[in-house]
């Protein structure tokens, strides 16, 4: 913030915890007392417990994840996904705006919020590899992720 930039908060969806109880950890966890992005959700297969759930079994988990965390909120999730999990899952997750990762193409679909392009990026000031990513919709679109819900 002090930087200018726009804050929020994103999580790692674990398959090894319940959705409620990794709810009740984030809202434990994330400040709520200036403007931020609307919380993210991160649902991949790297670093993610080795049983993967069933598509059925995810959107129940990430239910009842994103039922309490957007109404602490008041805004909408948006969804992470690796090309991986958005074959496995898109098809079953409950509508909201997508981050996709996506390193080799542009994604095929152009429902996307944001898009991550590169995992090895350089910015100034940070040693080591960064996520690169796009926003689609510019500054306006900056403005209305950042805005409270009426």
């Amino acid at each position: 913030r002090a930087a200018g930039l726009a804050v929020g908060a994103y999580h790692f969806f674990t398959f090894c915890r319940p959705g409620a109880d990794q709810a009740r950890n984030f809202i434990s966890v994330v400040p709520r007392d200036q403007p931020l992005l609307p919380p993210v959700v991160d649902i991949e297969f790297g670093g993610n417990c080795p049983q993967r759930p069933s598509p059925e079994q995810l959107n129940a988990e990430l239910q009842a994840f994103l039922g309490p965390v957007e109404a602490a909120f008041g805004k909408p999730a948006i969804v992470y996904l690796t090309d991986e999990a958005e074959a496995a899952y898109a098809g079953q997750i409950s509508a909201r705006p997508l981050w996709l990762r996506s390193l080799l193409m542009e994604p095929d679909r152009r429902d996307w919020v944001y898009w991550q392009y590169h995992n090895r990026g350089r910015v100034d000031g940070i040693e080591g590899d960064v996520d690169l990513n796009v926003l689609q919709g510019g500054p306006q679109k900056l403005a209305a992720l950042l805005a409270p819900i009426p």
